[in-house]
């Protein structure tokens, strides 16, 4: 996504809530024209970042390379958000989102917990190969180095609900393996997919995600 040149001093807008409050937009502005141009410096802040943490991590990227990465002045960078870390802390934010969504959006279709398990982690690695901001904000999770608000933790306690009931149901045995299923099939996406950077072969990042799930769920179906 490209994004205008800011001066420094040149004080940003901020743009009117959404219903859904995609890749952290600001809220409320009196001028449509400088709303737009905030939330596109805004998008685009996110993107590069994004994109520079996907490949390098968070630890190897400096403000200074996301700001070369599309000409954004420091000005603008800063006026969006305080520093690096309240980025990564948004694009984890929009992750959770996602997350939330894809379990919503799932339970209201899907009648046993394979079919719903099976549909959520289909939807996130369609999300994670198409949208490199929720993928960097997937990875950011897992980085120690930042306040990220236990989202990892998170994502496993929302999945975990969906499997403990399973459970009970007796759709799933009652073993330790199936009590940490919704850690293994949320580990081993993160895994899929930081693996799936190394490798050149011709498959998808989708269809890594997807082995992975599929693998762990069509083992543990109960007898």
């Amino acid at each position: 996504m490209n994004s205008p040149i800011e001066p420094a001093n040149t004080p940003e807008s901020s743009a009117i809530a959404s219903s859904r409050p995609w890749i952290g937009r600001p809220v409320g502005t009196k001028n449509p024209a400088m709303q737009e141009r905030a939330v596109r410096t805004r998008e685009a802040i996110l993107t590069d970042a994004a994109r520079q943490f996907d490949v390098d991590g968070y630890g190897n990227t400096s403000i200074s390379t996301i700001l070369a990465a599309n000409g954004i002045a420091k000005g603008a960078l800063y006026y969006h958000f305080p520093s690096k870390e309240a980025v990564a802390q948004q694009l984890i934010s929009d992750w959770n989102l996602a997350v939330d969504e894809a379990i919503s959006d799932v339970s209201r279709a899907a009648r046993t917990a394979f079919d719903r398990l099976t549909a959520i982690f289909s939807s996130l690695a369609r999300e994670i190969a198409d949208d490199v901001t929720l993928r960097a904000g997937m990875k950011l999770t897992l980085e120690a180095s930042i306040d990220n608000g236990a989202a990892f933790a998170r994502w496993v306690d929302a999945v975990s609900d969906i499997v403990e009931t399973a459970i009970t149901a007796g759709e799933y045995a009652d073993d330790p393996i199936a009590h940490r299923l919704a850690w293994n099939l949320c580990a081993g996406t993160v895994g899929a997919v930081q693996a799936a950077a190394t490798l050149r072969e011709d498959v998808d990042v989708a269809t890594r995600v997807q082995d992975v799930v599929s693998a762990h769920l069509k083992s543990l179906a109960a007898p």
